[in-house]
């Protein structure tokens, strides 16, 4: 070897011996005593109900969502000619984008945001709903149902 080369050292760390003794170090290991059981009277601690709390700021981020779905869907006013120009593409997303907020929080939110996630979806869903079948009585191509609605 060249007196460059590295040292490697390896070391063992096997609870046996070759010849299926009990290593010096885990044989310490295993004779030390024990911690003492806890009496058998005792019940184990349930864990503390989370408490989950009304975000000021996931109620302020609906509100938000909810606004922009809203301009979308009452039209927005074309600066050029002042008509308003409603956006049923954008507003889909917007509401799939609510939906899917919804499915990933589901089971961590408060009462009370559980309940105005749910109606926010639902009204939305609605408006939506009218205004893509308003005409003919039938979709509009490519304004279908948004997903994640639910049919009765």
């Amino acid at each position: 070897m060249s007196d460059n080369a590295k040292t490697i050292k390896v070391v063992d760390r096997r609870l046996f011996t070759a010849d299926g003794d009990l290593r010096e170090e885990h044989r310490q290991e295993l004779e030390r005593p024990a911690p003492a059981p806890a009496a058998a009277d005792e019940k184990p601690a349930a864990p503390p109900e989370p408490v989950v709390e009304t975000s000021e700021a996931f109620l302020g981020l609906l509100d938000m969502l909810a606004q922009t779905a809203s301009l979308y869907l009452e039209g927005i006013p074309d600066p050029a000619t002042g008509r308003r120009a409603v956006d049923l593409t954008a507003a889909r997303q917007i509401i799939d984008s609510i939906v899917v907020l919804r499915e990933k929080t589901r089971g961590r939110l408060s009462f009370e945001e559980t309940n105005a996630l749910d109606g926010l979806v639902g009204q939305l869903q609605l408006v939506f709903s009218n205004l893509a079948t308003r005409g003919r009585g039938r979709p509009v191509p490519g304004t279908g149902p948004a997903p994640g609605a639910r049919r009765g």
